[in-house]
């Protein structure tokens, strides 16, 4: 190579496998590194090949170290390693903390699982899979050596191939899983390895291993209770299998899979008539689990220490043994028709009954595998059946960071059920999760799930009694963003709706705190919650140093949610010592407000909250005569008219003219300057209740003030109550002799359109006497709309025609 050629040099690093260091808490990754030089158009003259390796330190691993977070670290920190690596890096940091462990003085009092020295070989798989026919010690050291080849993802590919290797595993683990707890773990564990990458997820499948796993876990949690009641001296008492199996439709021995009869007695004929079937039948799946080799009492008597310490020993490797098999079911179920298979097969019955384990790490896979779960109506409500609430307590209680935070995610799953989160409530959650809100790897979910139980009536009172309130206030008011967080301050928004919590909102200062980050901010759900702290009566004169401030966004601000939210809580300001004639003159409200009422782009919400505020200024007088001088009246009733199918925009408009009426300043101009008498005479006959009140008052002082609309209401209220009567009369069909007979010759009261035309005379000029067809003036009842129908139907009763 000439060394003018040379233009560029070019280094290419392709990582390979990842292992342990021998000695060191430390990371060995194997690399490649490829140097080429190159000449002109990239043509390379010359290139070299280098094998390398990269140790990665891990100083500071110890058993309480999280094998996930640390990955992830080591991912950022290492540019060699992919982020799709995540699950190998956490693997190979598991293993090396569990050597760790193996080798701390405090374990050596029990024996580790014997493992080979020998390095396993890909070359060497057959020699494997030929040891795997021979007894259980020749068994657990393939299926180590095997184990170690799987946790390696290059050797992945070329094993999912090889269907004698996989026949061969399947058939171990189906038929010698009782015989060895570290055989079957080993054999799962490989079939792990295979779970972490959906691309495999089709050998476990082919092979049925999820369904086998479901049956090993359920076996052995059954074994768990028997180990348990026969340490504590109990009778043991075979419980029922937890798994819901079909019923078979035959009995015929051909459709039993041919991998769960036992190799060395597998008649190759088919006849099984030479065949002891008891013999045939030992050491599957179909065995009794009485019949386990695991067992604490021996033929040996054991004392009652060495009781305890086997215990502990099968506990230790039957906890390790659920770990590795509900995690392959866990990777297996992100595909949603295996995962409905298996809830068929009762995968949360399993799931809540490992719940009662003590073994932190088997608990986070537990319980991530119920937070997936719960998403799903029918999940949800299997485990409220097996009361899953009762049992998820236990594991705030644990110094795992992990676990805390998996288990408020369930919970959080479950609040969106309203009768969940009465249990919830009734076991005493609330004070624990409230405790939890100082840790700020919880306060995300534990504020979220605070606000689905805030939704309950009964429970915010509850909040009252915890530090809840002053906490989240505070939080919101040293928050720096400019927006607060919108779960936080929803959480309050519904907690100010009960009196003691909007208290405690409004103590120590806050109150000012909070008016002053919601102007500074124009921060509308800020407000809202203010808004919601008004409604209380205690709290409402501590507003009044802000009535000017709130008149003052109201009529600036451009944000109409911001706008909307300051209206409302000058609505709520029913005072007697505010000035709201002065008010409305200082910043010009009055014209503020027509300009709301006429526009057309304004939103119903703007335009209603502004009518309750007019309700509530007009209880002052002067504001009352400052509106009639304004004509603002006429504009209601024109809204009145654009509104009239609004209940609740007609209900305040009249509230309105009721209040203004029992103004004597303002009486006269609503009756003669106004449409409003005719307006609420028609109201009379609205289906809504509160709105036929409202105008019955409303025209009681009309009828005191003008005695010509008196005597119009008299007739109006005489014809909405008897129109059923009146419509009778009209629609009376006359008998055949006495069709000839004029109409007008009827009484004038039976005339409909007489008495919506005629002219009542005042009634202390009319005679009175048993004949008149007119009802006299001690007949009437100004109130008779506020009485019962009963009454109403007794005063006005008619005889049958």
């Amino acid at each position: 190579m000439d060394p003018e050629d040379a233009k560029f040099m070019r280094t290419d690093r392709r990582p390979g496998t990842l292992d342990v260091h021998p000695t060191l808490n430390a990371l060995v990754l194997n690399y490649e590194l490829e140097v080429q030089i190159l000449g002109d158009n990239e043509s390379v003259l010359f290139g070299e090949k280098t094998s390398m390796k990269k140790i990665i330190e891990l100083p500071m691993l110890n058993t309480r170290t999280d094998c996930n977070a640390l990955a992830r670290e080591v991912l950022a920190q290492c540019d060699l390693l992919h982020p799709s690596r995540l699950v190998e890096v956490e693997q190979t940091i598991y293993y090396l903390k569990k050597r760790k462990m193996t080798h701390t003085p405090k374990d050596d009092t029990s024996k580790p699982v014997s493992v080979t020295d020998e390095n396993a070989n890909i070359n060497c798989l057959n020699e494997y899979i030929e040891l795997l026919y021979e007894g259980i010690a020749d068994k657990v050291k393939a299926s180590h050596l095997i184990l170690v080849l799987a946790r390696d993802p290059e050797n992945l590919e070329s094993l999912s191939k090889n269907e004698t290797f996989l026949s061969a595993l399947g058939r171990v683990l189906r038929e010698d899983w009782k015989k060895s707890i570290v055989l079957s773990t080993n054999l799962i564990f490989i079939f792990f390895c295979f779970s972490t990458y959906s691309c495999f997820h089709h050998v476990i499948l082919h092979y049925k291993i999820g369904s086998l796993c479901m049956d090993i876990i359920d076996f052995e949690l059954r074994r768990y209770d028997e180990w348990k009641a026969e340490l504590d001296g109990h009778k043991v008492q075979t419980e029922p299998s937890i798994i819901r199996r079909p019923c078979p439709n035959s009995a015929s021995m051909s459709e039993i899979p041919r991998s769960r009869i036992p190799e060395p007695v597998r008649p190759k004929s088919g006849n099984f008539a030479d065949v002891n079937i008891k013999n045939v039948m030992e050491g599957s799946v179909y065995d009794d689990l009485s019949n386990s080799t695991e067992s604490i009492s021996e033929k040996k008597q054991l004392t009652e220490a060495e009781k305890i310490k086997k215990y502990r020993t099968l506990i230790r490797k039957q906890e390790q043994l659920l770990r590795v098999a509900f995690y392959l079911l866990l990777n297996i179920a992100e595909d949603e028709n295996v995962e409905e298979k298996m809830t068929k097969k009762n995968i949360v019955g399993l799931l809540v009954k490992a719940l009662d384990r003590e073994h932190e790490e088997l608990l986070i896979i537990v319980v991530s595998f119920l937070k997936k779960l719960s998403i799903m109506q029918c999940n949800k409500d299997a485990m409220a059946d097996l009361n899953v609430i009762e049992k998820l307590p236990r594991m705030l209680q644990t110094s795992n960071a992990d676990l805390v935070h998996l288990t408020l995610k369930i919970l959080f799953n479950l609040s969106f059920d309203g009768d969940l989160r009465s249990k919830m409530i009734k076991i005493g959650l609330l004070p624990k999760l409230v405790s939890l809100l100082t840790d700020d790897r919880h306060q995300n979910i534990v504020i979220k799930l605070l606000y689905h139980l805030s939704y309950d009536e009964d429970v915010k009172a509850q909040f009252a009694y915890t530090d809840c309130v002053s906490l989240i206030t505070d939080m919101l008011l040293l928050s720096a963003a400019d927006e607060v967080d919108q779960i936080m301050v929803a959480l309050c928004i519904n907690l100010a709706t009960n009196s003691a919590n909007a208290q405690q909102m409004a103590d120590s200062s806050r109150l000012q705190s909070l008016m002053t980050r919601a102007f500074n901010y124009q921060d509308f759900l800020l407000m809202k919650m203010i808004h919601n702290i008004s409604e209380h009566d205690p709290i409402r004169s501590s507003f009044i140093e802000f009535v000017g401030d709130l008149a003052k966004a109201a009529t600036e601000s451009k944000k109409e949610d911001f706008v909307l939210e300051c209206v409302g809580v000058l609505s709520n300001l029913h005072l007697p010592d505010l000035d709201w004639a002065e008010i409305f003159k200082h910043f010009d409200m009055v014209n503020w407000i027509r300009n709301i009422l006429t526009s057309n782009n304004k939103e119903p919400d703007i335009i209603l909250q502004v009518i309750v505020l007019l309700g509530t200024a007009v209880h002052d007088e002067g504001c009352a005569a400052l509106l009639c001088k304004s004509d603002l009246p006429v504009i209601l009733i024109d809204l009145l008219k654009a509104h009239q199918e609004d209940d609740e925009i007609v209900l305040q408009i009249v509230y309105i003219f009721m209040v203004i009426l029992s103004h004597s300043s303002s009486t006269d101009y609503i009756i003669n300057k106004t449409e409003a008498p005719a307006y609420l005479i028609d109201l009379l006959q609205d289906n809504n209740k509160a709105i036929r009140h409202i105008c019955n008052n409303c025209l009681n002082i009309i009828a005191e003030n003008d005695d010509t609309w008196g005597d119009r209401i008299r007739i109006e209220r005489f014809r909405n109550h008897n129109a059923q009567w009146l419509q009778m009369v009209d629609s009376h069909q006359l008998d055949p002799e006495e069709e000839e007979e004029d109409d007008n010759e009827l009484p004038p009261y039976l005339n409909t359109e007489y008495l919506s035309t005629a002219v009542v005379p005042p009634l202390e000029d009319l005679t009175s006497g048993q004949d008149s067809d007119i009802i006299s003036a001690k007949d009437l009842d100004f109130d008779y709309f506020d009485r019962s129908e009963s009454n109403i139907l007794q005063d006005f009763e008619m005889e049958s025609m």
